[in-house]
């Protein structure tokens, strides 16, 4: 089978991977290259975590942690790193405790004078957290060398051009700006942020929402290379924080808020240094015995969808379409990239995967309104 994937991110890419290792001819179309300075996917470190209080993203944690396993055998490298997980908040607490209960997941409710015992150095606020041991960072960095490589050890290609339409209805295929036609059996879209063009093409009305975010990484918080990652809940003066050790650079964290929203052409990643010297106050206070020094700074894009799940479907005859990240795409990666191999194929998703269909979505209104996706929150009822 001749395939062609849009887009080299960590889902793209993982998908291409998985379609050669397969045995089919699969061009991928990248405009920037792998791992490039405006990509979703750049930078060392992710966070995964089982921990969630929605059961679905419990299921697919697990699922994806089976699935970066896998991928840690055939490729003979280490791709994720086991350190565990603080969350600590107070609204969330609740259904993440029984959303964990519920899917057989262990974990330990911890006092909130006890964090410190958990997490070295972590002040203690008054507020309760969550302790879940299967969590840990995906080394990114890695993980696309990884799948770029198993890409090209099957025959892969990689292909430098512009996408600016999907055909669906008759012979799958794609046109690039240059005026090239690329046509083939079966093709599957996974361009992050530029996504959104596309949508017209394949008659799919959608509204996404691409923004940027910042990170920083820390030197003087972590104490050795086995800290835990963390969720902060939001404070009455910030938003959420969340956070993760990075093996040779430091301690790397974010704010759960947009920098800004992503608008077309705007390709300026400058860090800001006002949001830096926010984070910076924050990781002050809760770690008061230590002295966080930016070692640092970084600026990606996520993409929101309509309800903050992600959207996996096929259009058309053998069309995949796979978009809004919502922030939290990496962890899923190798799983996602199987699963979108699976549909380009002709495989129908199951349950789990057919909750991400755009069939959810075409009843429902946008709402302008619509604040970006929050750490543990989707407009989508736990199921």
């Amino acid at each position: 089978m001749r395939c062609t994937v849009v887009g080299a991110g960590a889902w793209g890419l993982s998908a291409a991977a998985e379609l050669s290792a397969r045995g089919h001819r699969v061009t991928l179309v990248e405009r920037h290259g792998i791992g490039n300075a405006l990509s979703s996917s750049r930078g060392p470190t992710r966070l995964w975590r089982l921990a969630d209080p929605d059961p679905l993203k419990i299921r697919l944690s697990l699922r994806a942690r089976d699935a970066m396993q896998r991928l840690e055998r055939q490729t003979e490298a280490t791709l994720h790193l086991r350190r565990g997980l603080l969350w600590r908040d107070t609204e969330s607490l609740a259904r993440l405790a029984a959303a964990l209960r519920a899917s057989g997941v262990p974990f330990t409710e911890v006092e909130a004078a006890d964090v410190g015992r958990f997490f070295p150095g972590l002040a203690g606020d008054g507020r309760g957290a969550v302790f879940q041991a299967d969590a840990g960072v995906v080394l990114a960095k890695a993980y696309l060398a990884a799948q770029a490589e198993r890409f090209r050890a099957h025959g892969g290609r990689l292909l430098a051009g512009e996408v600016v339409a999907v055909e669906a209805t008759r012979q799958p295929g794609i046109r690039l700006a240059d005026g090239t036609m690329l046509t083939g059996d079966a093709v599957v879209v996974a361009a992050g942020p530029g996504t959104g063009p596309l949508l017209p093409s394949l008659g799919v009305t959608l509204t996404l929402r691409p923004y940027l975010e910042q990170v920083v990484h820390y030197a003087g918080i972590e104490s050795s290379a086995r800290v835990p990652g963390l969720i902060d809940g939001p404070v009455p003066d910030g938003p959420a924080v969340y956070a993760m050790p990075t093996p040779g650079i430091g301690y790397k964290a974010g704010l759960d808020v947009p920098l800004r929203p992503l608008e077309p052409g705007d390709d300026d990643r400058t860090p800001d240094p006002g949001r830096t010297a926010e984070l910076t106050r924050r990781m002050t206070a809760m770690f008061p015995g230590a002295t966080p020094t930016v070692v640092d700074e970084q600026v990606c894009s996520w993409t929101d969808s309509p309800d903050g799940r992600f959207v996996i479907d096929r259009v058309g005859r053998a069309t995949v379409l796979a978009c809004g990240d919502s922030g939290e795409g990496f962890k899923y990666a190798a799983l996602v990239g199987d699963v979108l191999a699976d549909l380009a194929e002709g495989r129908p998703p199951d349950e789990d995967i057919s909750a991400f269909s755009l069939a959810r979505l075409r009843a429902s209104v946008d709402d302008p309104g619509r604040a970006p996706t929050a750490l543990g929150q989707t407009s989508v009822p736990d199921a």
